[in-house]
This record gives structure tokens, sequence and C-alpha cells, in this order.
């Protein structure tokens, strides 16, 4: 079984083929958003709702269309929250 690499991942589904630094902060700027929308600190490592979340919130920043992202994906995002919650996860570094 090969490692997941998140940048692969989400170059490959977004379909770049090219070395983009900018790809790099938009990755971050997921991570933030869906930690912060998520109230825990969520793992990366392999492939799931987050990165699938992740993966789609690039894709959406790389066409200039963010905006829309959040009505897009609503449900997903309410599901993926409720989900985080129900885990009991861990909330800026420190267990409840």
């Amino acid at each position: 079984m090969t490692e997941f690499d998140l940048k692969t991942y989400v170059k490959q589904e977004c379909a770049v083929t090219w070395d983009d630094p900018s790809l790099d902060s938009q990755i971050e700027e997921a991570k933030a958003y869906l930690r912060d929308i998520s109230g825990t600190s969520i793992s990366f490592d392999s492939p799931g709702t987050a990165t699938s979340l992740l993966k789609n919130r690039v894709r959406y920043d790389r066409n200039g269309a963010l905006a829309l992202f959040e009505m897009d994906y609503r449900s997903s995002l309410l599901r993926f929250q409720l989900s985080e919650g129900l885990k009991g996860g861990v909330a800026d570094g420190k267990s409840e």
C-alpha cells in the first residue's frame, strides 16, 4: 500500500500537471478552513470526507468561485461538522 500524498491527490483531482506555488497556499488555507468549521484538529493523511472537501474547496478557489463553495457544499459541510463533533475531536490542541 502506498502512502497517501495530499498534494498529489489535489493536483490530480484539479488537473494540475505543473508545479504551482499557489497550490501549497490554497491547500493550507483549505486545511485551516475545514479545521475552523469542524472545531477540531483534523488529519489529512488519508482519503475521506475531509480530503474530498479540501480538494473541492481548492478546485473552487482555483476557478475563482470560492464564494460559491459553501452554498454548493452546504449539506456535505454540515454532515462533516456533525461527524467531527460526534467523534469528540481535539479542539485547539486540547482535549475536552
